[in-house]
């Protein structure tokens, strides 16, 4: 169940492929990587999640056959109940077959995952109409959305995870979502959505920033060039400067703390009537921008930075009571909604977060001990 109260009760038994993605991802990670949560039961919770999401997510067509889309939301028995018009959802079930298949060393759930991770390239990169989403004349349809190449960088390095045959297949497309990242971030703000030659379009929409999506797309850059291009010390300055510093600073708030989850570019009312809440992602994402940037240049810089949002979010939002975080504030930093779990937070970015930057850290202070001899 994704539906949960502050204390662990369900409250709707509709369930969230994205979501029901990202924890089979989450569990089977921690699984593989840590030596805590190497145990049957994670393997077995892992496993449980999978054959639903395999059994329940693919759309059917009207031939009875499985289609590459994936279902949003399924009721309890895994019976479809939306499906959207973005690429998502696919994106996070093709994360969680990448690392089942590692954890459980299943190469058939690899082969699944790259007959949609191919099927979400071709949408993104060539045509997306598959997606449903209609042409309608007063839209451009060359725009660039964040998101979009944020997620093919995410699931590319999930789905490739230092295998040079399949990452010799797929790098072209991770070169491309660097170079369609770093094309939000040319102008004065990193913005949401551009143009092609990275302006961004007239309007609200065009000035829309979201922070949270600035400096996850800025430790994705960091991660992408520590393993891929670490010669390249224009990319690290950008990712830095540009996508984790300076979103950093001009969406902070002075007066109460925290980060803005949305603003507008030139000062106007945003759109977005949740504009000024404390969400817990963005945070959990500065978290481990921040530590990663200290970890791969020792300014101390990043360290302060990252103490400042550590300690705001671990007064805000852990829940003493009955464990884990709340994930809605507003912008005094009071509680705003209680559920743990809904169609919009599940288990993913605070755990994803505590895991990155234990790992982090333990890097940083490994790095201490060797230069102490």
């Amino acid at each position: 169940y994704n539906c949960l109260t502050e204390d662990g009760k369900v409250y709707d038994t509709t369930k969230y492929g994205w979501f029901q993605g990202r924890q089979v991802w989450m569990y089977s990670h921690l699984y593989r990587t840590t030596d805590k949560f190497h145990t049957p039961e994670v393997l077995a919770a892992a496993e449980k999640g999978l054959e639903f999401i395999r059994k329940h997510l693919p759309m059917v067509g009207t031939d009875g056959e499985k289609s590459k889309r994936c279902y949003f939301a399924v009721a309890e028995d895994g019976q479809p109940v939306k499906i959207q018009r973005k690429l998502f959802t696919e994106c996070f079930f093709v994360m969680a077959l990448a690392e089942m298949s590692r954890a459980a060393n299943k190469k058939v759930y690899l082969d699944e995952a790259q007959g949609v991770l191919d099927a979400i390239i071709h949408w993104a990169r060539v045509d997306d109409s598959e997606l449903g989403m209609p042409k309608l004349s007063g839209n451009q349809t060359d725009q660039s959305r964040l998101a979009v190449p944020m997620m093919m960088m995410c699931i590319l390095d999930v789905f490739c995870d230092g295998d040079e045959v399949l990452w010799s297949q797929y790098k072209v497309h991770a070169e491309w979502s660097v170079q369609t990242i770093l094309r939000h971030g040319k102008g004065s703000r990193v913005f949401e959505i551009v143009d092609k030659d990275g302006s961004p379009p007239e309007g609200t929409a065009g000035r829309h920033l979201n922070p949270g999506h600035a400096i996850e797309a800025g430790w994705f850059l960091l991660n992408y060039w520590k393993k891929h291009d670490s010669d390249n010390q224009e990319l690290v300055k950008t990712a830095i400067e540009k996508f984790i510093n300076a979103p950093l600073a001009y969406v902070w708030d002075d007066e109460f703390g925290g980060l803005f989850y949305f603003l507008d570019s030139q000062g106007f009312p945003p759109v977005h009537l949740e504009w000024d809440m404390k969400l817990w992602w963005p945070m959990c994402e500065a978290m481990i921008a921040c530590l990663m940037a200290y970890s791969y240049t020792n300014d101390p810089t990043h360290w302060k930075n990252f103490l400042k949002i550590y300690n705001y979010s671990f007064q805000h939002y852990p829940d003493a009571k009955n464990g884990e975080w709340f994930g809605y504030l507003n912008r005094q930093g009071a509680i705003s909604q209680t559920q743990k779990g809904g169609p919009y937070k599940g288990c993913f970015h605070t755990v994803r977060c505590w895991h990155m930057c234990i790992k982090l850290l333990e890097d940083v202070l490994s790095r201490l001990r060797v230069s102490e001899h």
